[in-house]
């Protein structure tokens, strides 16, 4: 009988180097938190000629270092790691690492790997190593590409240090920035109780570190602080400006228990109006930049930091969601900073094999739960005190009012006779005046509550359908190439043509989940000076999978000139996108005909004023709407809202300007065209 054992073929080092870990800045991180476990005070990366491919980075540190036996029985052996879970480093730490993948696919970023290390326990000896990839390359397995650990003398100095030499791509100026906000934020630098401190050679690393370090924490309007115990329970405290606990509870008025283990919730949250930073050191402006690289809920477990919680664009808590959803008095990723911190001894959060986040069990799932219900706990606490604080300003203004009427009728009973009834009749008529236009507010706020509450929907349903757009692209690109091998030269004849469709299906409606969560971007409201052309040609961008599927041509034709004006982005958009969906509309009413789609968007500048031009070559506007087009409810389409030319009619309005509507424009049908002050010039 013979014997036989797995053999790993030396592709399985490539592929896993490949597919484990994506990015550069993820790849060095993975080697910093190395140090980390090896109990370092100090970690420094330094990138050598990285602005192009070859490349070298060094990850250098001071920790314990290793020996032949942590080399060979740690180090070198993958998959599996000599960390026991849930004991403790010299220093007192919890490791971070448990499958020893990470620096493997780190190493392979290169084409030559150099480790030198000093351990503690053996003062004065050096040993080294070096990984040749190419070797691995030319062998069929593993097995037979023997690796030599050299041993040497040298002056006492615990730690390791990694060279990567050879670097298979280049390093860009936006992952050297990526990797420069890592380190900084790796050990949580808002108390730093790890002492671990990370350094990073690059000019990035430096503006950063002044700049995150710089800590606003004093200007925040609320503070919330939030702990979860080691038997599920929570408790919560918010503080104002003062540090004077506003509101406080225990686990009656959140959720749980939770099935998650013991962690804290801090979140500093900022009302970032100018009225708010009124006689303090700190500006709006400074903080909001400080928001910009600090912003968001981090997770920090055992120490270190995970990602992508807290990353750009990762809203792992839903903030953003949920402001869209209903906005008042919520915080969002941009005027707030956070961290949840967990240390987790027995081991119950499970990283991804990626190094990407956590695996979402039962444990990761309630430790999210427990952040979000104290984050509901807060708002609803502000709520309540914000409805008191209204309750009462109305009915102070109820009594100044009738305070008002009756000091008029006092004043007017003062005057002659004849004077009196003059006077009278203009108080009634102001206040016939006033009645109506309450009444008016009245219809447009009902207009625009109805809005709301089509885009809360809209924002819902786009998050929903993220996920599942994302797994049916990717599953029709499975199908696609189990047919393609399956059925071979059969597969163009047989299913190709639906297996297409079906593709671009997913495509747009993976596209179309994205559109809606692209305009409800907050920074879009801010008002300031708007560049029309670039917010045009964004709407167009935005539109575009929308255009591309009703097989409509879009002539762009902008101005040269500087057709800037005073407003939001979301103004301009809200103009464009009513404005274009519209005429999308009429190419598919029954009396539109098989015609080439064509769209028109102009702009000019002339005796300071923005013109935007909107045409289509569609059956135009009806003439038993022309006279009623702008009113809200009036639509020719029967699943329409008659909203959206009522919302382009008060956007222009507000933004001091006109629209004019031609029913058989340039094209032959329908043209709008939208006339802007220009920015400096009176309305």
């Amino acid at each position: 009988m013979s014997t036989a054992t797995f053999r790993f073929s030396t592709d399985i080092l490539r592929r896993l180097g490949e597919e484990l870990i994506t990015s550069f800045d993820q790849g060095i991180i993975e080697l910093v938190k190395n140090s980390y476990d090896a109990d370092a005070s100090m970690c420094s990366v330094q990138l050598i000629d990285t602005e192009n491919p070859g490349g070298t980075a060094v990850v250098a540190d001071d920790g314990h270092g290793m020996s032949t036996r942590d080399i060979e029985d740690g180090w070198l052996v993958l998959g599996r790691s000599r960390k026991t879970p849930g004991s403790r480093t010299r220093r007192g730490r919890l490791p971070a690492g448990s499958k020893g993948l990470g620096r493997l696919a780190a190493l392979r970023m290169g084409q030559e790997v150099v480790l030198t290390t000093q351990p503690h326990d053996e003062p004065g000896v050096n040993y080294s190593l070096r990984i040749r990839w190419a070797d691995f390359a030319n062998s069929d397995v593993v097995e037979d590409v023997g690796l030599a650990v050299e041993r040497s003398e040298s002056e006492p100095s615990p730690g390791t240090r990694i060279e990567i030499h050879g670097l298979d791509a280049a390093a860009s100026e936006r992952e050297v920035r990526r990797l420069a906000r890592e380190l900084l934020l790796l050990t949580d630098p808002f108390s730093d109780p790890a002492g671990f401190r990370t350094e990073l050679f690059a000019p990035a690393f430096k503006d950063l570190e002044e700049l995150v370090n710089r800590a606003y924490f004093d200007d925040c309007e609320f503070r919330l602080v939030a702990s979860l115990d080691g038997n599920g329970r929570a408790s919560a405290r918010v503080f104002d400006r003062s540090g004077k606990a506003r509101w406080t509870t225990g686990a009656d008025d959140l959720g749980g228990p939770y099935q998650a283990p013991p962690a804290t919730f801090e979140l500093w949250v900022f009302l970032l109006g100018k009225d708010s930073f009124a006689g303090r050191s700190a500006t709006v402006t400074e903080v909001r930049k400080w928001l910009e690289q600090v912003g968001g809920v981090h997770l920090y477990h055992r120490g270190l930091r995970v990602r992508p919680y807290g990353d750009e664009g990762h809203d792992w808590l839903d903030m953003n969601l949920r402001r869209a959803q209903s906005p008042e008095l919520r915080p969002s990723t941009n005027t707030s900073v956070g961290r949840v911190t967990v240390l987790d001894a027995s081991g119950e959060l499970l990283q991804r094999t990626d190094r990407t986040g956590f695996i979402e069990n039962e444990a990761f799932r309630d430790l999210r739960r427990f952040a979000v219900e104290a984050l509901e706990w807060m708002q609803a606490r502000r709520l309540e005190e914000r409805e008191e604080r209204r309750a009462e300003e109305k009915r102070q203004s109820e009594e100044r009012a009738e305070k008002a009427d009756k000091n008029l009728k006092q004043e007017i009973g003062k005057l002659e006779p004849d004077a009196q009834q003059a006077v009278s009749q203009a108080a009634d008529d102001v206040a016939s005046a006033h009645a109506s236009e309450r009444d008016l507010l009245r219809e447009d706020l009902k207009v625009y509550k109805t809005l709301a509450s089509v885009g809360t929907a809209v924002s819902v349903f786009a998050h929903e359908i993220d996920g599942p757009a994302s797994d049916l692209t990717a599953s029709v690109g499975a199908v696609e190439r189990r047919a393609q091998e399956a059925l071979a030269a059969k597969y163009a004849t047989t299913i190709a043509k639906q297996v297409e469709a079906v593709k671009r299906s997913a495509t747009l409606v993976a596209r179309f989940a994205t559109l809606p969560l692209g305009m409800l971007k907050k920074s879009k409201r801010r008002r300031t000076l708007v560049d029309a052309n670039e917010a045009i040609r964004d709407t167009l961008a935005l539109l575009k999978p929308y255009l591309d599927d009703a097989r409509v041509e879009v002539d762009c034709d902008l101005s040269d000139d500087d057709p800037h004006v005073h407003g939001s982005v979301a103004d301009i958009e809200a103009i464009m996108s009513n404005l274009l969906t519209n005429a999308v509309k009429a190419f598919r009413t029954p009396d539109a005909g098989l015609r080439n789609r064509v769209i028109a968007v102009r702009s000019s500048v002339a005796e300071g004023r923005v013109l935007i031009g909107v045409l289509d070559n569609g059956p135009g506007i009806r003439s038993q709407l022309a006279e009623r087009l702008w009113l809200p409810g009036i639509t020719s389409d029967e699943h329409g809202t008659g909203l959206g030319l009522t919302i382009v009619r008060d956007t222009v309005a507000d933004l001091g300007g006109e629209a004019q509507a031609i029913a058989q424009g340039e094209l032959g049908g329908a043209e709008f065209i939208i006339d802007l002050p220009l920015a400096g010039s009176p309305r």
